[in-house]
């Protein structure tokens, strides 16, 4: 498991105001929280977070001066773009201690299905998962070459490392091959043609009512 060395500084003051100047000035504000110690306002630098989502890792050693702490990234906030970190937590761990963490699943194969008219569909990518510190995976592979048109992968048919357990539903699908669905268009009705020149048809007269000469001709006598 990688542990990546991530350097910070105290945050002497708080606020929006200072946090906007932080990030103006290349930092990122980050918090350190946990095992029963007092929360520590902190930042570091937007190098030390690009290193750290380069690294694809969850524990990290805060290093404040000749301080080291062992951390778990507990969240990221990012912008409304999606493009810049903007916060940072991060949670005191011991290399013991049980945590949940979100690990990246990574399909490998050529599903045979793909050869028959099958596409795959990924209905997850990531997991949740229950282990020590020290034994975290990176990453979960899930071969997908011997599925078939109709096959697909469940949480509880994963090659887990030992120790490592899924907080999902072990019924879950993470991955299927299925046919292509079909896009049914409904035919439009073709609209009845209309011949330029040709009047419609005049309807009949209900039976019992004068005709249209019948009732010109009462008006000339009247």
């Amino acid at each position: 498991m990688k542990i990546l060395d991530i350097p910070v500084e105290p945050r002497e003051t708080l606020g929006s105001a200072e946090a906007r100047r932080l990030r103006r000035a290349g930092k990122v504000p980050c918090i350190l929280y946990g095992r029963g110690h007092d929360n520590v306002a902190l930042t570091t630098t937007r190098d030390a977070v690009h290193d750290l989502l380069d690294a694809h890792t969850h524990i990290i050693r805060l290093q404040l001066g000749e301080v080291s702490q062992t951390a778990l990234v507990r969240e990221m906030t990012w912008d409304h773009l999606g493009e810049h970190v903007q916060h940072m937590d991060f949670v005191r761990v011991a290399m013991e201690d049980d945590v949940k963490v979100t690990v990246p699943l990574k399909f490998t194969g050529d599903p045979a299905g793909l050869h028959t008219g099958g596409v795959i569909e990924v209905l997850i990518s990531d997991l949740e998962v229950r282990c020590r510190v020290d034994i975290i995976p990176e990453q979960i592979v899930v071969d997908i070459s011997a599925l078939e048109i109709g096959d697909g992968v469940h949480v509880d048919e994963l090659p887990y490392p030992q120790g490592v357990q899924p907080e999902r539903s072990g019924r879950d699908l993470l991955v299927h091959v299925v046919l292509p669905r079909k896009v049914e268009l409904e035919e439009a009705k073709p609209e009845e043609a209309v011949i330029e020149g040709e009047a419609a048809p005049e309807e009949a007269p209900a039976e019992g009512a004068p005709s249209d000469e019948a009732a010109s001709g009462r008006k000339k006598g009247a």
